[in-house]
């Protein structure tokens, strides 16, 4: 018996909403920190597409939108939207996990904050044994009470499972309408398959559906998902070194200022050296990756392929519009040890990492004896590209299944090396689907050419610890203004203290560039007394504190200020990183709060690098703010967007960050 329980099932399967479960049913288990898997279930009449996560040890997150395939929407007021849609957020935590006979228990709560049509608190247990679990657990509310089931996994590739339940589906009423009114059997069954690309299920429910899944597992520790892999270092080969007796320096700085920009995605590469002291200093800023953990870690793999044998240490650089912002001092065993394929993230703690100080160079004149940069040439200032943006509104349409729009953006990305930088970005509308005249409460998804975003920026160090950035242009779509922020940082970057301040006016959503004339109303009913005398312009102000937690690469904030609208308020938020991949959760409490809640609305932030599918190399972060309740508040809690705040800027290069991503 003991020795079955030492080797539990083979991982588990989303349940139709995609929470991981039997079919309708949550189980104990939960996803892996970092580990997760998206999706698509048809089991009529719900239609579901879902993203779970394992945000945190213990810790799952489900993010799904549901179709009501038999449901038309109000139809007086909404005459063309087709079926009835909700979204859902689902949570789960794992409070103990299996010990020999004591099964895993979970308690988690099922559409957690949007419309809570499918509200459910739950606990539920689960024990392994082998290739068996056994789960049971008690439901409130849609899931009607007591529950349990079987999971069997006789093949790596083939898993069956069956359950039972007597799910409540008396308060499923949407526009007066129950999509399910009567149910056949409380039993479901049916097998799980993998495949090399995406994993099926197929399973008979409620007595009287054939259920299908679709879903692809991905893990944001081993990418990319859809596999492939980044160019490799070809062509450095390790030869035999020589020792710093045997080298000329001047000759090797030289080789490494002019080598490592043209076999890597970085730029302004400065090289300094010390012979008696057998040190290195490697300065450079990334260009070409969305990682700076990866962009050092190649910088590190070729100059321990290049650099004498000896060498007692290497300290990187990096830099951020030419600005040095941190440094790693790395031993020079590690570059042996890199060279033989034999470096650990255990030897982090042989390095460290720590802000650059502004004035550093000047003290430091006597200690590096050479010293060779980059021709203006080899600076890499400018970058044009293009690319295709695919915006959805699937929740925020009137006709049919969803709204969605393709278009090209042609843009123009400037990067000096004084600090400064800006972006010219037309985007131009290609196809869209849906009804022909524009929403009502989204005007700039619309077919009109128009600058998207246009901004000059400039950032500067005040010391050490203290930096200030600078916003000014076409921010968004639905923003001219500036932004400004300013933080000081505490422990290494461990903590940070600072401001945010922003004046914006609307936008026009009808002409190329020009301001609006009379504010934008962005409510389908209407704007009511809504009162502007302020001529368009609006300002807003926060404080702001932070702590970065590096055992989960997790950033916690709260600001403390006045908003767009006015109305004085709170932000908390948490962002989650995985290297260059973050998810965050924010809730804003403002003048304004949602109907029976207490806080104005919560919303998601994602920050996901285009390298995260195929692995292509490319430096771009897709950064997007999601609302989550199920209203839009777009006049309560309103912050202006912005092209590159701190945290996209430079928070990679926090020295209490950087370290453990890079080994």
């Amino acid at each position: 018996m003991f020795h079955l329980l030492s080797a539990p099932a083979w991982g588990a399967s989303p349940a139709n909403g995609g929470y991981t479960g039997l079919w309708e049913y949550p189980t104990a288990e939960v996803l892996e920190d970092g580990k997760g898997w998206f999706g698509y279930t048809d089991a009529n009449p719900y239609i579901t597409y879902y993203l779970a996560l394992g945000y945190l040890p213990k810790f799952e997150l489900n993010f799904r939108i549901t179709h009501v395939a038999n449901v038309p929407l109000d139809r007086e007021r909404y005459p063309r939207f087709g079926s009835y849609k909700d979204h859902e957020f689902d949570a789960k935590y794992q409070i103990l996990p299996q010990e020999d006979l004591r099964p895993a228990i979970a308690v988690g709560i099922l559409d957690l904050s949007t419309t809570e049509h499918f509200r459910s608190e739950y606990i539920v247990g689960t024990l392994a044994m082998g290739d068996w679990t056994f789960t049971a657990g008690w439901g409130s509310d849609r899931l009607g009470g007591a529950f349990g089931g079987i999971s069997w996994q006789p093949f790596d590739w083939l898993e069956l499972k069956g359950e039972y339940g007597s799910m409540d589906y008396t308060d499923d009423v949407f526009s007066g309408q129950r999509p399910i009114t009567d149910v056949e059997s409380d039993y479901n069954y049916g097998a799980v398959i993998k495949t090399p690309w995406a994993d099926i299920s197929v399973s008979y429910q409620r007595g009287d559906e054939l259920s299908i899944t679709a879903f692809r597992p991905f893990d944001l520790r081993d990418l990319p998902i859809f596999g492939d892999k980044k160019r490799s270092m070809k062509g450095t080969q390790i030869n035999t070194l020589l020792s710093w007796s045997e080298t000329n320096p001047s000759n090797l700085i030289t080789e490494l200022t002019s080598v490592i920009p043209k076999r890597i995605g970085v730029r302004n590469v400065k090289v300094r050296a010390n012979p008696e002291e057998r040190n290195l200093l490697i300065s450079y800023e990334n260009i070409g990756y969305s990682s700076e953990a990866e962009a050092m870690a190649r910088v590190l793999y070729l100059a321990s392929h290049l650099i004498p044998w000896d060498t007692e240490a290497v300290t990187l650089e990096a830099q951020v519009r030419g600005t040095a912002v941190m440094r790693v001092n790395i031993p020079g065993e590690h570059c042996a040890l890199l060279r033989l394929n034999e470096l650990r993230k255990e030897y982090a703690q042989e390095a460290t990492a720590y802000w650059t100080d502004p004035d550093l160079k000047e003290r430091e004149s006597g200690q590096w004896t050479l010293e060779e940069g980059p021709s203006e040439e080899e600076k890499g200032e400018h970058l044009y590209k293009a690319y295709i943006a695919y915006e959805p509104r699937i929740l925020r349409s009137d006709y049919e299944d969803y709204d969605a729009r393709w278009s090209l953006d042609a843009v123009y990305e400037w990067n000096s090396t004084e600090g400064k930088a800006g972006v010219f970005d037309v985007r131009i509308p290609i196809q869209r689907h849906g009804k022909e005249e524009d929403f009502t409460y989204e005007p700039w998804t619309n077919e009109k050419v128009r600058i998207w975003q246009a901004v000059y920026s400039k950032m500067e160090r005040i010391d050490t610890n203290t930096f200030q950035l600078y916003e000014a242009g076409w921010l968004d779509a639905a923003w001219f203004g500036g932004n400004y922020w300013r933080r000081t940082y505490f422990n290494n970057g461990r903590y940070f203290t600072g401001i945010r301040l922003g004046l914006v006016h609307e936008r026009d959503p009808e002409s190329f560039a020009n301001l609006a004339d009379e504010f934008i109303c962005l409510y389908h009913d209407g704007c009511g007394s809504r009162d502007l005398d302020n001529e368009g312009w609006m300002g807003a102000g926060w404080l702001q504190v932070g702590y970065h937690e590096p055992r989960y690469d997790l950033d916690l904030m709260a600001e403390a200020g006045v908003f767009v609208d006015s109305d004085s308020g709170v932000k908390l938020s948490a962002m989650r990183h995985w290297d260059d991949v973050g998810i965050g959760f924010y809730v804003t409490r403002a003048g304004t709060t949602r109907a029976g809640e207490d806080y104005s609305f919560v919303g998601v932030e994602l920050e996901i690098p285009m390298n995260i599918f195929w692995g292509n190399e490319s430096n771009h972060i897709w950064n997007q703010d999601i609302i989550m309740t199920g209203g839009w508040p777009y006049y309560t809690g309103r912050q202006p967007w912005h092209w590159k705040d701190p945290d996209l800027l430079w928070g990679q290069l926090n020295p209490d960050r950087l370290l453990y991503n890079l080994y």
